[in-house]
């Protein structure tokens, strides 16, 4: 049986559920399958996060968040803020309701009422996804080109790969052959010195969860602030999860493509001028 475009679209996107009511989030989940439509499905508040934040890390949001607006361990707007603090404006999120009064979207994109048409949830996407382009387009990204990076990795051959990419891109790159070396290097510098820190986990001396932890900790004045990016082949949820903990900002798999380094490099530096 041959697929129009529009189901070719919806089974790209990647959604995610939040309903603590566990038949109305069967129901949807059952709703978007028949159309070959995957997501992931929650009915408790804080695993989505949880499972948001993973996502965030590796740089894979989801494309789409269908929010219950009356959950019972919060309410959506409140949900929904938590979002926007961590994914920004870009997330589609829509709500879902019960209730035939017209509740107040706040930082929703759409509201949808309750039992879901996959043809309206498809519809509110592509409207909010179109506009959010749109938006988009007009505003500025931090310039890398000037950029001064910290890259620590032990590998001399990925190290190289590394710095010929960001050089690519008229950046500043110093290289640190261990975690040791890399804490000690960053906690020397200036302040503003250096505008993010490229991290491989794996390194003698000192891996670089410790090497993160030790810049968290140390006294520099972009301690808490300089975006730390691991570059791993540890990318399971869990090794997603320990980065996080540890204090960086985002996990990105070996080998990373370009473009997904300087994007996030773009992002975080944005966040941090």
């Amino acid at each position: 049986m041959t697929m129009n475009s529009e189901e070719l679209f919806a089974q790209t996107l990647s959604i995610l559920i939040v309903d603590d009511d566990a038949e109305a989030r069967a129901e949807t989940q059952t709703a978007l399958a028949r159309f070959g439509i995957g997501s992931d499905s929650y009915g408790n508040v804080e695993k989505a996060m949880d499972m948001i934040r993973l996502n965030h890390a590796r740089r894979q949001d989801y494309d789409l968040i269908l929010a219950d607006h009356d959950l019972t361990e919060t309410n959506g707007a409140d949900l929904i803020h938590e979002i926007r603090n961590l994914l920004g404006e870009t997330a589609t999120v829509i709500f879902l309701t019960v209730k035939d009064d017209n509740i107040e979207k706040a930082a929703a994109d759409a509201v949808l009422a309750k039992p879901l048409s996959v043809e309206n949830i498809l519809q509110a996407y592509r409207q909010a996804a179109s506009r959010k382009q749109r938006e988009q387009a007009n505003l500025s990204i931090a310039e890398l080109e000037g950029r001064r990076i910290l890259v620590a990795e032990d590998m001399t051959v990925n190290a190289e790969i590394v710095k010929q990419l960001l050089s690519m891109n008229f950046m500043e790159v110093d290289h640190a052959k261990n975690g040791k070396e890399a804490v000690t290097l960053f906690t020397k510098s200036p302040k503003d010195y250096y505008d993010a820190i490229l991290m491989d986990v794996r390194m003698p001396v000192m891996d670089g969860l410790k090497a993160t932890e030790a810049i968290r900790a140390s006294e520099h004045p972009n301690a808490k602030t300089v975006p730390i990016i691991a570059l791993t082949t540890n990318y399971f949820d869990e090794d997603v999860a320990r980065s996080l903990e540890a204090g960086m900002d985002a996990h990105l798999e070996k080998p990373v493509e370009p473009k997904q380094i300087y994007r996030t490099l773009a992002e975080l530096i944005g966040k941090q001028k």
